[in-house]
């Protein structure tokens, strides 16, 4: 049984870890952390700080699954690998700098860290079958759609998405571009010579759709997380995966082995 620590316990996708770890005779939910639980929550399972953790309840520990932030999962990865505890971390908006010193502190000891943008299946196909794709079409646009109290944009899945069907594009995307643009950034930002259009919107969980086009047809490619189980699935086979093979990875698609 894999005994697991939440990182940002309150959160939606907190909560969901816990519905998924606790539904599961493989995993066990040991104790919780967030920054945001107040003191009279405070038990003998949940903390506001990692620091805060007894010794004798860390050691229960064998992986952190982290649902915060990029300051979040900063702080939690120099406080846990160092303590050989795996990590799992769905947390986005970190940068090169950050994911090089995560890499570095698993190496050193020799701890299995998974950083995933996109912790569902789907998701990971839609990556697949578009990098495909983009071996037929020279023009591409990506439109992402998340709940509105998501805090960075574009999200960090179509972040990846951008970068990896790129990278399978050997010679580039053609990108048109307006003459005119009457409203600043109305053709959306670009990333990795793919524009990309976010929306926030009440209703929403998690959508990426996209779409290619060409003289005569368009080619679309939509991916919809319609509740945030989708991505237990996910979450929990990288607790697996970084448990047997103590590695650096990231994206679930090297999990996955697509």
């Amino acid at each position: 049984m894999i005994k697991i620590l939440i990182n940002g316990y309150l959160g939606k996708m907190g909560k969901a870890v816990e519905v998924a770890v606790n539904s599961s005779d493989n995993f066990k939910l040991v104790a919780g952390v967030d920054v945001n639980v107040p003191s009279a929550q405070e038990s003998d399972e949940v903390f506001k700080n990692f620091s805060d953790i007894p010794k004798q309840k860390l050691n229960e520990v064998d992986c952190v699954v982290d649902f915060s932030n990029s300051a979040g999962l900063s702080s939690i990865a120099e406080q846990a690998i160092p303590k050989t505890l795996c990590l799992v971390s769905g947390s986005t908006g970190y940068d090169d700098k950050t994911e090089k010193r995560i890499r570095e502190l698993s190496n050193s000891f020799n701890v299995g860290v998974a950083l995933c943008s996109n912790f569902s299946t789907g998701a990971v196909l839609l990556n697949h079958l578009g990098s495909i794709a983009s071996r037929f079409y020279d023009h591409i646009e990506l439109v992402e759609s998340h709940h509105e109290k998501k805090i960075d944009a574009p999200s960090g899945t179509a972040i990846s998405i951008a970068k990896a069907i790129s990278d399978s594009k050997e010679k580039g995307f053609k990108n048109i571009k307006s003459e005119i643009n009457k409203i600043k950034g109305t053709r959306g930002g670009l990333s990795s010579g793919i524009n990309i259009h976010s929306l926030r919107l009440p209703g929403v969980i998690a959508k990426h759709e996209l779409i290619f086009g060409a003289p005569g047809e368009i080619l679309s490619f939509i991916h919809d997380s319609t509740d945030r189980s989708s991505f237990m699935p996910g979450v929990l086979k990288a607790v697996e995966y970084v448990m047997k093979n103590r590695n650096f990875v990231v994206g679930l698609d090297k999990i996955l082995d697509l």
